[in-house]
């Protein structure tokens, strides 16, 4: 009993010491993003572990029922809960996925170790200002105005801010695969629901407050190269 018991200590010493990434998506994306990227990291013995927001991929939450910032990333925090105290990870976002890591690093600094923000949405503490908006959203006003490029949701009632944001499949290939193999694409497209319904994919849920649709935008340098 003894031995099995020691044998244990030191198997949970091993994992505790073997660098552990935490990978987070952007808008319209899903941990599924991360396919490439998880599959050459865990073959270098790095442990990783890809997180589907509330809403995205293959998480079956409606998202025009997500009605807060907080409930949308409530499966990191949630994950970042559920890490012994004494375990440490390395967050890394992509485009909005830099909002997720600033809400967790606020609220759990003794567990992350490393933050990374891969062309991400730095923002001291997320949408606040006007400035923030300008700073944090992207001009694609070369695709046209804002309902041109982008499906949204109104959880809230139509009279009120969106409550989801997608770039139109339509540019999805000009704006966020740019660099990336066809075949990437049509892997987004079959994991992404289209909900003809409401004419929206069926991801990606974003804060409802007075600036609710910038909270879904990409930063400034959004390219997804997987």
């Amino acid at each position: 009993m003894g031995e099995e018991f020691a044998g244990e200590v030191v198997m949970k010493e091993k994992r505790l010491n073997k660098a552990h990434f935490v990978l987070v998506h952007g808008i319209g994306g899903g941990g599924w993003c991360w396919y490439k990227i998880r599959c050459l990291m865990e073959n270098s013995n790095y442990r990783v572990t890809c997180i589907d927001l509330k809403g995205a991929g293959v998480d079956q939450t409606d998202p025009n029922t997500i009605l807060s910032f907080e409930d949308y990333n409530k499966p990191l925090i949630n994950f970042l809960s559920s890490l012994d105290d004494n375990e440490k990870v390395i967050l890394v976002g992509h485009s909005a996925g830099g909002l997720s890591l600033t809400d967790a690093i606020y609220k759990f600094p003794n567990k992350i170790s490393l933050a990374v923000f891969l062309a991400a949405t730095m923002l001291k503490m997320g949408y606040v200002t006007d400035q923030d908006i300008k700073q944090g959203v992207p001009d694609l006003s070369d695709f046209g105005e804002f309902r041109d490029v982008y499906d949204m949701g109104f959880g809230l009632g139509q009279d009120l801010p969106p409550t989801t944001l997608i770039i139109k499949k339509g540019l999805q290939r000009k704006i966020v695969y740019q660099l990336s193999p066809q075949e990437v694409i049509l892997l987004s497209h079959s994991i992404i629901i289209f909900d003809s319904k409401h004419g929206l994919y069926d991801h990606s849920g974003f804060d409802t407050g007075s600036h609710a649709f910038a909270a879904g935008a990409n930063s400034s340098l959004d390219t997804c190269t997987i």
